[in-house]
């Protein structure tokens, strides 16, 4: 599924859309969501071909994270207060965990290229 999300920059960039937008809706991200924002622009950075310097695998261990995160069939409901994020969260440290360099150097990236 998120294979076929990246070949389709139409279907990605509303993804994202919707995913920025239950993001904006948590009032507390934690730490390990806080990284969501990152992996949402290094998404966006790679579907628009300004940074590729990443193996497909990571992207699609990022993008199948996200695809988790904004779906509303999991295993803890998100409705459920104070701990309907935690599988949320968990998929997302997972994924960080399988691409955190990746992501490291995509910011490093990013930061140098967004600098005046």
């Amino acid at each position: 599924k998120a294979k076929k999300l990246l070949e389709d920059s139409e279907k990605m960039e509303r993804f994202l859309e919707r995913l920025e937008k239950k993001l904006a809706k948590i009032p507390y991200a934690g730490k390990y969501l806080s990284d969501v924002p990152a992996l949402i622009s290094l998404v966006k950075a790679f579907v628009e071909k300004r940074y590729t310097d990443i193996p497909i695998g990571s992207i699609i261990a990022i993008v199948g994270g996200l695809i988790y995160f904004l779906s509303p069939i999991d295993i803890i409901p998100d409705f459920i207060p104070g701990v309907g994020i935690i599988d949320d969260a968990a998929v997302i440290a997972l994924a960080m965990k399988l691409v955190h360099d990746d992501v490291k150097e995509y910011k490093v990236w990013r930061d140098t290229n967004t600098l005046g």
